[in-house]
């Protein structure tokens, strides 16, 4: 079995240290992990000299910088489109935040997203509704919208990971983006619709809050578009860096195999791989979160982690 990792990010060092810590995590994981291949799709008009210049640590691993052709290139999304642009060279295509890495291996993920005889997509529900937190409004502005895309029949029959009670209402198989897996037959059916949905999403959703959400939005409507098979994860596989997820499903800490360390509280996700007092501050900090001692153990574990150590 093969798989791959697609991971967007903007030409700045704090995103260069994020893909250094993602790759270092998945050469720690040693065999298939260690060689499986990262394509980093880099909007804002990257240049590939500089990019390897200042990231030669990278010529270890199997990562690959792609810069987003400059057409198309912004700071946008256009990262994110990218990762759709090639073809997968895997069974099974991994999206994955930047800051987001493997703490454990998913095996069993990868052995049954390749024995899918169907196209399939698994991620973790979104933690909320992207349109509000009452249960009726949700249902029907998903209604209205789904509605309007040819899918007014599609029953709201999943729950949102932070939010399972009847009361906020349901949707149809609604990732987050953090960390989505596709085998091969759902990722090339997927791949050319991604684009144009989105466009349309965004038009739909113009001038309201929830057009923050457009991409996740439109994946669930190219995953019904063409008839996938959503396969929900529980939180191991997209775990913040907090305790919440302790309360809706993650039985401990010692369990999670995919860390988001999206979370701002504690520390920087995009400064403390790359300033080296927040970096030791980080490395030495008395955490009293659960989660995030797991993290700070992973990350110590790993040699050479600082951006600045060594070669670039």
């Amino acid at each position: 079995m093969t798989f791959e990792f697609r991971i967007p990010i903007l030409p700045e060092q704090e995103f260069f240290s994020n893909v250094k810590l993602a790759a270092l995590s998945l050469a720690s994981l040693g065999g298939a992990y260690a060689t499986a291949p990262i394509l980093v799709s880099v909007g804002g008009h990257a240049d590939f000299s500089e990019i390897s210049a200042v990231n030669r640590w990278s010529s270890a691993y199997p990562v690959t910088w792609r810069p987003v052709p400059h057409a198309v290139s912004d700071r946008g999304f256009s990262s994110g489109f990218d990762r759709y642009a090639e073809p997968p060279s895997g069974d099974v295509i991994i999206l994955v935040d930047a800051d987001a890495c493997l703490m454990r291996p998913i095996d069993g993920l990868l052995q049954s997203m390749r024995d899918a005889d169907r196209p399939t997509v698994a991620g973790l529900p979104a933690h909320f509704s992207p349109f509000s937190r009452n249960g009726a409004e949700n249902d029907a502005a998903w209604r209205r919208l789904l509605g309007a895309f040819g899918f007014g029949d599609t029953p709201l029959n999943f729950r949102y990971s932070q939010s399972p009670d009847e009361a906020f209402g349901g949707c149809p198989a609604y990732f987050n983006y953090g960390f989505v897996a596709f085998n091969k037959m759902a990722f090339t059916a997927i791949q050319p619709l991604i684009r144009p949905l989105t466009a349309r999403v965004v038009d739909y959703l113009k001038d309201t809050p929830s057009i923050f959400f457009s991409a996740q939005i439109a994946l669930s409507l190219a995953i019904l578009t063409v008839g996938a098979d959503p396969l929900p994860l529980g939180p191991e596989y997209n775990c913040p860096n907090s305790d919440e997820m302790l309360a809706h499903g993650l039985h401990d800490a010692a369990d999670i195999r995919v860390l988001h360390y999206l979370r701002r509280e504690q520390f920087d996700r995009h400064s403390f791989l790359c300033k080296r007092d927040e970096f030791d501050a980080f490395c030495n900090m008395s955490f009293a979160s659960p989660v995030l001692q797991a993290f700070q153990q992973h990350v110590r574990s790993l040699p050479r982690l600082f951006y600045g150590e060594g070669e670039t």
